[in-house]
């Protein structure tokens, strides 16, 4: 059994697997998920709600594998434990699977086998958290946000029976249950790297524009949708672009990037534009909130220079960047990270952000009238100066932070 996937938008099944489909234990409800596209599972501790599956096994005896989840803890207590994942046989060494967090941190293990983070789950907002198990190299790991946040040398799991449970472990005799949401939920049976890992975590969109396709090329199905006309195709930097022209423009019908909305957070957006014709005051990404708030990221003047703004809680900030060649491909980031700026950036609240909107402004009317090519992308991390470089000789973005 190579891969498992549960969405959980308003059930428990599994998308490629019926017989690992879940039952619910407890009557947990669903909740928006944290793209703000579908639902993810809404678990209270003191209902003793989760998931479990039944009778099929899924595998992770001697082998190497891959758990990962999206978690909105609502409360936690230092000297509880709060299960994410888990296969129990027995309470013996090696026989007992579990991903939780424990003393506010991240843990997983096959009991007295264990790995354990060193960073605070942050509570009331969404965390990806990761456990991996390498068995080559014997090396337990649990990744907090994409990030590395603790590593064991271990041994293989043994254990070959046991109900599977996602929102419980039972480790500790009885079920230690989560408090919170819990969201696309994945196995694999390999170790991913740091590199897969970190692209699960923090990229949230990414469109190659390849015949005019919208689809995300990421893990999270934010798929994009043309309005006021058809989006032309044109040879691009790298294979196909779409054409901009007086019509559309690309937007959603829903509020998918849920860390725009998250106060001070790091964030990259990045893409190659070539602007056509003559130089105009136009907008290439802008996001808002009904007619209340609004910022105009990345856009470009009369002169053809480009600017990036950024909202800093009373005003814009606005940097001035260089003047976009016309005919000319170039590859433009824009990246944002409270620890570099005097001011941290505050956004409105998570649930009222408006999405990312390529070429149209806040009156509704289309801008940006040349190229969008290979990729647009949106990252909840600040890529640095050298990762950019990766990313223009790529002719891709490269999360490496």
């Amino acid at each position: 059994m190579a891969s498992a996937y549960w969405a959980f938008d308003n059930n428990a099944l599994e998308l490629y697997n019926s017989s690992l489909n879940g039952a619910l234990s407890g009557s947990p409800s669903y909740v928006t998920g944290f793209n703000q596209y579908g639902q993810a599972i809404s678990l209270i501790r003191s209902s003793t709600q989760y998931v479990y599956i039944t009778p099929t096994v899924l595998p992770f005896n001697s082998r190497s594998f891959t758990i990962e989840a999206w978690i909105y803890p609502i409360s936690f207590s230092s000297s509880t434990e709060y299960g994410i994942f888990g296969q129990c046989q027995s309470t013996s060494t090696n026989l007992c699977l579990y991903f939780v967090v424990r003393s506010n941190k991240l843990y997983c293990g096959f009991y007295n086998n264990d790995v354990q983070g060193s960073t605070s789950v942050t509570t009331n907002q969404w965390n990806h958290v990761a456990c991996t198990y390498d068995s080559s190299t014997m090396t337990q790991k649990v990744w907090l946000d994409g990030n590395l946040d603790g590593s064991h040398s271990s041994s293989d799991y043994s254990g070959l029976s046991g109900i599977t449970t996602i929102g419980a472990t039972f480790e500790l005799g009885s079920a230690a249950t989560f408090n919170g949401y819990i969201d696309n939920v994945r196995y694999e049976s390999r170790a991913k790297n740091s590199t897969e890992i970190q692209n699960d975590a923090t990229l949230q969109v990414y469109y190659s524009f390849d015949s005019s396709s919208l689809i995300d090329g990421g893990s999270n199905g934010i798929n994009g949708t043309a309005y006021s006309g058809s989006l032309s195709t044109t040879t691009g930097r790298v294979n196909q672009a779409i054409q901009f022209n007086s019509g559309p423009y690309i937007s959603y019908s829903y509020r998918p990037f849920y860390f725009l909305g998250v106060s001070g957070q790091s964030y990259t957006m990045a893409l190659w534009a070539k602007p056509t014709g003559s130089y105009r005051s136009q907008t290439l990404v802008f996001v808002g909130i009904g007619g209340s708030w609004c910022v105009h990221f990345l856009v470009t003047m009369s002169s053809g220079q480009l600017n990036a703004v950024s909202w800093m809680g009373s005003s814009n900030e606005v940097v001035n960047g260089p003047i976009l060649t016309l005919n000319t491909w170039t590859h433009i980031g824009y990246t944002y990270s409270s620890t570099n700026v005097s001011e941290e950036k505050q956004h409105a609240s998570s649930e009222d952000t408006n999405p990312i909107i390529l070429n149209k402004n806040e009156n509704q009317q289309p801008k940006y009238k040349h190229l969008l090519e290979h990729p647009f992308l949106q990252h909840e991390k600040e890529l640095q100066q050298t990762e950019y470089a990766t990313a223009y000789l790529s002719n891709r973005i490269d999360i490496l932070e």
